[in-house]
């Protein structure tokens, strides 16, 4: 090894050599930050929805309707009276499941939001390479899930307010992590 070092080429060969392998390097890692940032990004809604579905679980129909509301009886055995109260206890156990679900989805928006918001936080402060970012994606990637099950349940002054909030907590997150005077000396 020492003899190649001693001619112009020979040196030529081991830097070249040693600056791809660098690039090669870098190159590997950067797809490496960025498959764990996806992941991350990925895994905290999914592990948000079923945190709430675990405990908080959705209501099943079966927890609200019985099959003998649904079985056809003849039309010779069942009076017109017996048939609107069929059809009113149907509406009435279809109304509890209804309140039963938009109360669940209100558990998964009143944890996704928070929790996003936490994420991007807690990204803004994370200065490794792929958690950082991962935290963040994760963070907007849950806030989308707590809003987009929910939106038609969220009454306009929730919907400003946490829409306000979410959006300063990125303008923040933009400015620390990309704006700030920090960043540009380094």
């Amino acid at each position: 090894m020492n003899y190649l070092l001693q001619s112009p080429f020979g040196i030529y060969c081991f830097l070249q050599s040693h600056l791809q392998q660098q690039t090669t390097n870098r190159i590997s890692m950067k797809g490496i930050n960025f498959a764990i940032a996806m992941g991350i990004a990925i895994l905290l809604p999914m592990l948000v929805l079923y945190g709430v579905k675990t405990f908080s679980p959705p209501p099943e129909w079966e927890d609200f309707h019985s099959r003998e509301l649904y079985e056809e009886p003849s039309p010779e055995k069942i009076t017109p009276e017996e048939k609107t109260e069929i059809a009113k206890k149907q509406r009435e156990a279809s109304a509890k499941l209804d309140a039963a679900r938009r109360q669940h989805q209100m558990h998964l928006f009143f944890t996704a939001v928070p929790v996003g918001l936490l994420a991007i936080i807690a990204g803004t402060f994370i200065r490794v390479p792929a958690l950082g970012p991962g935290m963040v994606f994760g963070g907007v990637f849950t806030l989308i899930e707590g809003y987009l099950f929910n939106w038609e349940e969220l009454s306009d002054p929730i919907k400003f307010v946490s829409l306000l909030i979410a959006l300063i907590v990125l303008g923040i997150t933009a400015y620390r992590r990309l704006g700030s005077p920090a960043n540009e000396s380094g």
